[in-house]
């Protein structure tokens, strides 16, 4: 196959180089006849059982197949012992205009008992000027890629694919951010959280709003229960900008966080 070699693969395999799609994997896979397993992927189709009964010698990996969908768990996470998020990240820039950008960094753990492929996400704005643009941010001895699963006008559902996948027992970072959204009259937002997350940090810069009129937060439970976690907020002016800080910790499945703030649009 044309461009690849033993020692690329071998490269690509240690995380030494970047890939930038799930197809060129099962090319690289099927092109030089290496088990799904030693790439992290499921079996190939030529390692399926033949007519006779025969099985492949290598043993199937535990990753989902690309462009597939594994069973949602009842947390939302890849399996019943997902990743777990030592800290979240959230940064939202927001411009004058409202238009926005939204990184996200997750240090993610994986408990096991399998390695840990891909990451599903949904965002979400109510005002939007088509798909919203995604796009992996780079990541220390891993490739990330970007699966778009569902698309709408104003949602998007997707998977980070993660490669080589992150070992029981292993840690990494996987990052990526979101433009296309705009706030226009409801400024808040709200974190679902998906999986148990040590430490989420919500970091807001909206530009140009020198005068801010409301700023509260709550911690809304899986049974619907609220707390106020407004006394967790940091609020301070920076130049223009309205720059708001929250931190909060120990959360778990079905729980969210919903920072919500008002601006006077005189100022802006």
């Amino acid at each position: 196959m044309e461009g690849l070699t033993q020692s690329r693969v071998s490269r690509i395999m240690r995380g030494q180089e970047r890939i930038v799609s799930i197809d060129l994997i099962e090319r690289i896979a099927d092109a030089l006849r290496i088990p799904g397993a030693a790439l992290r992927l499921a079996p190939r189709p030529w390692e399926q059982p033949t007519s006779t009964g025969t099985v492949p010698t290598q043993a199937p990996a535990a990753s989902t197949p690309a462009g597939q969908t594994p069973p949602a768990a009842p947390s939302g996470d890849e399996h019943p012992r997902g990743a777990e998020d030592h800290s979240l990240t959230v940064d939202l820039d927001i411009a004058a205009d409202g238009w926005a950008t939204i990184t996200y960094h997750h240090d993610l753990f994986n408990p096991g008992p399998r390695p840990l492929t891909r990451l599903a996400r949904e965002l979400w704005f109510e005002n939007t000027r088509g798909p919203l643009t995604l796009t992996a941010l780079p990541s220390d001895g891993h490739n990330v890629i970007i699966q778009r699963i569902h698309d709408t006008p104003s949602m998007a559902k997707f998977a980070c694919q993660i490669f080589p996948a992150i070992q029981p027992g292993k840690s990494a970072s996987v990052g990526y951010t979101c433009e296309g959204g705009q706030f226009v009259r409801d400024h808040y937002w709200r974190q679902s959280i998906t999986r148990p997350t040590d430490t989420l940090t919500i970091r807001l810069r909206h530009r140009g709003a020198a005068s801010l009129t409301r700023c509260t937060a709550t911690e809304e439970y899986a049974d619907g229960y609220e707390v106020s976690a407004t006394d967790s907020l940091t609020v301070t002016i920076d130049g223009k900008d309205i720059v708001i800080d929250l931190v909060r910790r120990d959360l778990g499945p079905g729980q969210a966080v919903t920072v919500l703030w008002d601006i006077d649009r005189a100022s802006t």
